[in-house]
């Protein structure tokens, strides 16, 4: 066992106490930031185990970027990642590392993570889906995260778009990356307002950044959160990382809400 069940309370309690305290900006969709989120213990143990470059997954290769004649130059598949929600992926990772990201897998699979973000983004979920309580939330609806652990490349970039519509909230954790400390701001989750006013996308459609103009982009440092309310006007996106050769580090969580069949 990584570590005992009372550790692993505390360490979920603590996560669970900063999503509950975040300070939410609500403009133009609800996000929040919030430094130091993972307890010392967990991010160094993640970070001194990260997977080797051969165990994750492109893009391309997951079928998750579709180009013609299976173009390695877009920009889209410049991301490796695997899903560590899921066995298959899961069990890419070799040796003693796996218990590591299996546990961490569980960690952030828990009821007291899930709940925290769920009631930090409770008013506009529930607008959203015309409910009124989590209550009805659960009783409606299977809800579940797919956690993603991620490595960008040189020349990755990921235009504007709101995410898949079965999705209710999404976070990421930012790990490492090989900039300078000064050039950091621009390389976190960006947050766009469309030139169109009023503009809106069910689907998650990615477009094109010059319909869009940048307000806001996350710190991509070391251990920083940044969180957000899926909606028709959620967009968000990836700059370009870069000409030099760049590499960053992340995890991406996403809250899926399935409505219960009959």
């Amino acid at each position: 066992m990584v570590f005992d069940e009372r550790e692993t309370k505390q360490f979920q309690n603590e996560v669970a106490y900063k999503i509950f305290n975040s300070m939410v900006r609500r403009y133009p969709f609800s996000h929040s930031q919030t430094e130091d989120f993972l307890p010392k213990q967990i991010i160094d143990l993640i970070l001194n185990n990260w997977p080797n470059d051969d165990e994750f997954i492109s893009n391309l290769d997951a079928g998750i970027v579709t180009t013609k004649n299976k173009d390695a130059d877009h920009a889209y598949n410049f991301r490796y990642q695997l899903l560590i929600s899921e066995q298959d992926d899961l069990q890419r990772i070799k040796d003693k590392k796996y218990e590591i990201w299996e546990y961490f897998a569980r960690f952030l699979r828990s009821p007291q993570i899930i709940e925290a973000f769920l009631s930090l983004y409770a008013p506009i979920i529930f607008k959203r889906l015309g409910i009124k309580d989590l209550k009805t939330l659960y009783d409606n609806y299977k809800i579940f995260p797919r956690i993603n652990l991620i490595h960008d490349r040189t020349n990755y970039a990921l235009g504007p778009h709101t995410d898949n519509p079965q999705k209710l909230v999404v976070f990421l954790i930012y790990f490492e990356n090989d900039l300078r400390d000064d050039e950091n701001v621009s390389m976190g989750t960006s947050v766009y307002v469309p030139n169109q006013r009023g503009f809106k996308c069910e689907k998650g459609t990615h477009y094109p950044n010059k319909y869009f103009y940048k307000v806001f982009s996350a710190d991509f440092k070391r251990n920083n959160m940044f969180s957000f309310c899926r909606t028709d006007t959620s967009f968000h996106g990836v700059e370009k990382v870069g000409d030099n050769p760049v590499e960053r580090k992340l995890l991406q969580w996403s809250l899926y809400a399935v409505p219960n069949e009959g």
